[in-house]
């Protein structure tokens, strides 16, 4: 699910995360695929804002911004939209193209949930560390939501909002 990623030079530079939630697919899709609510379970997004009509899927547009250090405005279009299963989108943050990806794969009654991307660009790099960093709280906060088990502290978090 990670997307069809052709053209991408070798200065892609990946970034993944993944947990397992004891929880459905469909239980964790339900917050996946409401990308406007997502500021009110993960400290990892300030703001999603959708820009496009009618509902969630393949063409639908996005500005997502972040907060590590500094605002970071991500401008996405989803690219794979499947139901249950997960979603990708590509855009740009800063002066660099990427891609992020949200995976759920059913294991043994949990539910591996993959959040990754890719960087290309010259603030590639940068964006590989918040990319990694964001992609780390996204799944954790993920299982606080789902399971609701203890959410991290603000010492443990690498990215804080202001």
């Amino acid at each position: 699910m990670a997307g069809n990623y052709d053209g991408i030079d070798s200065g892609t530079m990946k970034f993944e995360a993944d947990i397992r939630i004891k929880a459905t697919p469909q239980a964790i899709w339900d917050a996946v695929a409401d990308p406007e609510t997502w500021p009110g379970w993960t400290k990892a997004v300030y703001r999603v804002k959708k820009l496009s009509e009618g509902p969630l899927g393949v063409g639908s547009r996005l500005r997502i911004i972040i907060w590590c250090v500094i605002p970071v405005h991500l401008y996405a279009t989803i690219t794979d939209f499947a139901p249950g299963q997960g979603l990708t989108m590509e855009g740009k943050a800063l002066i660099a193209r990427l891609s992020r990806y949200y995976a759920l794969k059913p294991e043994d009654g949990h539910t591996r949930v993959i959040v990754g991307g890719e960087a290309t660009g010259l603030l590639a790099p940068l964006i590989w560390w918040i990319g990694q960093a964001l992609s780390q709280e996204i799944v954790h906060d993920m299982m606080v939501k789902v399971e609701g088990s203890a959410p991290r502290s603000q010492e443990e978090r690498r990215c804080h909002q202001p």
